[in-house]
């Protein structure tokens, strides 16, 4: 089987950015402020998109914006994946709306094969494991891969988790064509991956479909008196009359038990097994680092955790909460620098969060700052810092990280070319 590259990345965000200090004049019954927001999640701002703008509008900018940054005379695009977990319809596809949309373009797709997948805020990065294993299979040549969620629609703007999401989509190109050579922007041979699913329906779910009008500005036009819409009691109780027919359509997670498993399972299942795939460790490094495994609780020998860490140039995983990233970082030894998220502006949009910063790294810096560490007390343990994470270039390692609802949670590991 030959190598298989993401050959280019593009982005789409919404016009309209929604601030935390807007959210809190706004939604005064959410009873938070801008700092609580801020130094519990690291986000300051959040793109919401335009009523009548869908994951698949969003998508299919990311995914024009890919294909004019992949280098002319490639093979055709034999497969279109769109990971969502927002979208319009039930059926057709998604994906399929974005290959019409991209034929009236005049890009070659008319022999392509389009489908969605969904697995969460896990989407995009297994549609990459996929579109890499179509390719390795023999079956396709080259497949667009999507990730887009507009997620602010799936929130119940009466919940405080409604905070921590925003709208925005990425897409990228994975090809068996080998990169230009002196190409600005880097491509990425991938090199190893790791997919697993424990299953839990209870941790993060949606029962129904998406409520058209769900905008957070309704409400916060409500609360300025610009809007004559509802109260909170009115929606409440629509919200619980919805939710006794069994027609909710709102995003619902356990905060508590989602940050448990992602930290107690996902840096001791995944992590060392897809760097054994790439070559970046051996088989008697895995061994050891293997060894000091406890069911689910990553032991391991940490001097060599710690070596294994500094050969990963990047860190690219789900922007979920800034808190929980630091976490995982943390348990693998991977210093903040290295760490690259969009989380402070754009919050966690889903299957996109993942596509939207290797997008930012590959073509500029990335400056976030970390949330303190506070001990059980309140005393302080480690201060704030301002975070510097310059661009991916020729020669570094990049890992991908992605982990949603399922529970599921998948690696990719590449190294730019």
């Amino acid at each position: 089987m030959g190598p298989v590259y993401i050959t280019a990345v593009g982005s789409a965000l919404p016009s309209r950015t929604l601030s935390n200090e807007q959210i809190v004049a706004g939604m005064p019954w959410l009873d938070v402020s801008a700092e609580w927001v801020r130094e519990h999640t690291g986000i300051r701002q959040r793109h919401v998109a335009q009523p009548g703008e869908w994951a698949t509008d969003l998508g299919l900018r990311a995914a024009c914006q890919a294909l004019e940054r992949t280098p002319a005379g490639g093979p055709d695009t034999d497969l279109i994946l769109l990971a969502t977990n927002t979208a319009q319809y039930v059926y057709p596809a998604g994906a399929a709306m974005i290959q019409e949309a991209l034929l009236r373009q005049g890009h070659a797709m008319g022999r392509a094969a389009a489908m969605d997948l969904q697995q969460g805020c896990a989407s995009f990065v297994a549609g990459i494991i996929l579109a890499a294993a179509m390719i390795q299979g023999g079956n396709c040549r080259q497949v667009l891969v999507v990730g887009a969620d507009v997620a602010t629609r799936m929130v119940d703007w009466t919940d405080r988790s409604s905070v921590l999401l925003g709208d925005g989509a990425a897409a990228c190109v994975v090809s068996d064509r080998r990169p230009v050579a002196g190409s600005a922007t880097p491509a990425l041979q991938i090199l190893g991956s790791f997919m697993r699913t424990a299953p839990d329906r209870d941790s993060i779910f949606q029962r129904g479909g998406l409520v058209e009008r769900n905008d957070p500005f309704e409400h916060i036009d409500f609360a300025a008196g610009r809007r004559e819409f509802t109260t909170r009691e009115q929606l409440q109780d629509r919200l619980d009359a919805s939710a006794r027919a069994g027609e909710d359509h709102y995003f619902h997670m356990d905060g508590r038990k989602v940050y448990k498993f992602v930290r107690r399972t996902v840096p001791g299942s995944g992590y060392f097994e897809v760097l054994l795939r790439a070559g970046l460790i051996d088989d008697a490094e895995f061994a050891r680092l293997a060894s000091g495994h406890t069911g689910q609780d990553p032991i391991g020998d940490q001097a060599l955790r710690a070596a294994v860490g500094r050969r990963i140039d990047r860190f690219i995983p789900h922007g979920a909460n800034m808190m929980l990233n630091q976490e995982l970082a943390d348990q693998m030894h991977i210093p903040y620098e290295r760490m690259a998220l969009t989380l402070q502006e754009h919050g966690n949009t889903s299957a996109a969060s993942v596509g939207i910063a290797l997008d930012r790294i590959l073509h500029g810096s990335i400056r976030y700052e970390t949330i303190a560490k506070r001990d059980g007390e309140g005393k302080l343990t480690r201060p704030a810092q301002q975070v510097v994470v310059e661009p991916l270039r020729a020669g570094h390692s990049a890992l991908l990280l992605s982990f949603g609802a399922g529970t599921s949670w998948n690696y990719v590991a590449t190294r730019a070319v």
